[in-house]
């Protein structure tokens, strides 16, 4: 059953996001979660990396196309210096990430640093950087999702960020805001049935706000992927591998955490 939950939850991390992009603005009023676990009870869950911890993280990935699986190789993932590396086959669809083995429940606030160099004008591929949090026990299509993604097209020379989130079966969407490379920390924070996404680049002081969704209130995993395809990619080149690096997966606070099924 676990295994099946983090699946579905890496697979809508491999949605194809498209469509109409909002404005992004930088929100500097502190976000906070009342009446949180103490920190001696988050500080478990916390992770910085330096291996891999089999107690919080399930491997998984999630094709949506047949073309797709035909042609699929995972990306390599390893623990260098401290922090995550996945980098992606040449050749093939490709694609590695984590998801979590624990949910939260409740009002939640969490972070996970992250570096992207993208490969400007990289042609028959695209490069996707997201990390996401989704409602568990339902069916694709019907579990609530919000998603931030750093990405670059095809033949692209400017990348971006964006957050967008599944509520109900449609998508909403903020805006698209430039980003030649990132260096920093991406963030979630739910109150009540609110989930704001954020980004913070590294040195910065101050977080910026993408956009705010109203969402499920119920309980939700936290994962995250790097991929050389948009879901609407049915034939690939991939002559080159894109990497990024991961670190500092932490829980600022949390209404609850819940262990995984056994």
């Amino acid at each position: 059953m676990r295994s099946q939950i983090i699946r579905l939850m890496i697979g809508f991390l491999c949605i194809h996001f498209s469509g109409i992009w909002l404005s992004c603005a930088t929100d500097r009023a502190p976000l906070r979660v009342a009446n949180s676990l103490p920190q001696n009870e988050i500080a478990y869950y916390n992770d910085t990396f330096d291996k891999f911890r089999e107690d919080l993280w399930d491997r998984a990935g999630y094709l949506n196309k047949e073309e797709q699986l035909q042609n699929f190789k995972q990306a390599d993932m390893r623990f260098d210096n401290g922090k995550l590396v996945i980098r992606t086959q040449t050749g093939s669809f490709s694609k590695g990430g984590l998801g979590s083995s624990f949910r939260f429940r409740g009002d939640f606030d969490i972070q996970l640093d992250c570096r992207i160099d993208f490969l400007k004008g990289a042609s028959g591929m695209d490069q996707l950087l997201n990390i996401a949090v989704i409602e568990i026990n339902k069916e694709i299509g019907k579990a609530d999702i919000v998603v931030i993604l750093l990405f670059l097209g095809e033949g692209g020379y400017q990348g971006w960020i964006n957050s967008r989130a599944l509520i109900n079966g449609i998508w909403n969407t903020a805006s698209k805001k430039g980003m030649d490379n990132f260096d920093g920390s991406l963030r979630f924070v739910r109150t009540g049935k609110n989930i704001t996404s954020l980004y913070k680049k590294s040195g910065a002081s101050a977080w910026n706000k993408i956009k705010t969704f109203h969402v499920t209130g119920d309980d939700m995993r936290f994962g995250f992927t790097l991929r050389n395809y948009f879901n609407r990619r049915t034939s690939i080149r991939a002559l080159r591998s894109i990497s990024a690096e991961f670190d500092n997966f932490k829980i600022n606070a949390a209404h609850g955490i819940i262990e995984g099924e056994i």
